[in-house]
């Protein structure tokens, strides 16, 4: 006996450091849960930090770069102490086995929405090809560091440092990680934001969840133009099929 399932919509959301990924993956959760308030959805937020080889869960440890003096300062520093920052430090097949576990859900059951974001959530084939919408966030680089400073050094984060720490970690590995890892998964996005998270472009994504979820009610209405002059809506043809171009020709291109 056959046993029908709901396929659960995973949708990937990355970008650079501080660039907006989680404010994104958490307003999408907002206008799922309040524009399908009728509709029975289980939408998760999974952080690819929870899938790190070492047990901290921040981004970067950036307590690895607490030095002295600050790399801003000091030319003479020497950078290559430092290892640099790279993709495998995130366990992605632990993360694939668990989207794998959670892929299909029974129809009595709600169907799942998976919203996974993180650094390098765009990076796996894989983890791409399991994937329905893959999303980019990109921004400035001076803007993504100043918004890492008021996150981290002026704000409540649990990840609070100080300045000249984050300073440091930002030239001494998430500058190069961002360059040589991060940005080039951004050709395998479907939806980019150029600017952060933007709520219309949130809602842009939630569209196009729309049209896997399984419930018909959810699915978007279809807009059916009405057929005039016999012919397409968007490029009428009749008004001009009276008209006698070819004997004006000689008017227009005729030049000597």
């Amino acid at each position: 006996m056959t046993v029908s399932t709901n396929k659960s919509v995973i949708v990937l959301i990355g970008g650079g450091h501080a660039a907006g990924k989680r404010t994104a993956a958490l307003l999408l959760q907002q206008e799922i849960q309040q524009t399908l308030a009728k509709v029975v959805l289980d939408v998760q937020i999974i952080s690819l930090n929870d899938y790190k080889e070492d047990s901290n869960k921040t981004t970067i440890d950036t307590s690895k770069y607490s030095i002295n003096n600050s790399v801003v300062t000091n030319a003479n520093f020497k950078k290559d102490k430092f290892p640099p920052l790279k993709p495998s430090r995130f366990n992605f097949e632990k993360l694939k086995q668990y989207l794998t576990d959670n892929s299909e859900t029974l129809q009595d059951q709600p169907q799942k929405v998976l919203i996974v974001h993180g650094l390098y959530a765009l990076y796996d084939k894989e983890l791409r090809n399991m994937s329905q919408i893959k999303v980019f966030i990109d921004g400035d680089s001076d803007a993504r560091l100043i918004r890492w400073i008021r996150r981290d050094v002026l704000g409540d984060s649990q990840d609070k440092t100080d300045l000249e720490t984050l300073l440091n970690t930002y030239v001494l590995g998430a500058r190069a990680e961002m360059s040589d890892f991060i940005f080039p998964t951004k050709e395998f996005a479907d939806v980019i934001m150029p600017r952060g998270a933007e709520s219309n472009a949130v809602k842009l994504i939630f569209d196009g969840i729309l049209t896997f979820l399984a419930d018909k009610h959810c699915q978007p209405e279809r807009m059916y133009l009405p057929h005039t002059f016999g012919g397409n809506y968007l490029r009428p043809n009749d008004p001009f099929e009276r008209e006698n171009i070819d004997g004006q020709k000689s008017t227009f291109y005729e030049l000597n």
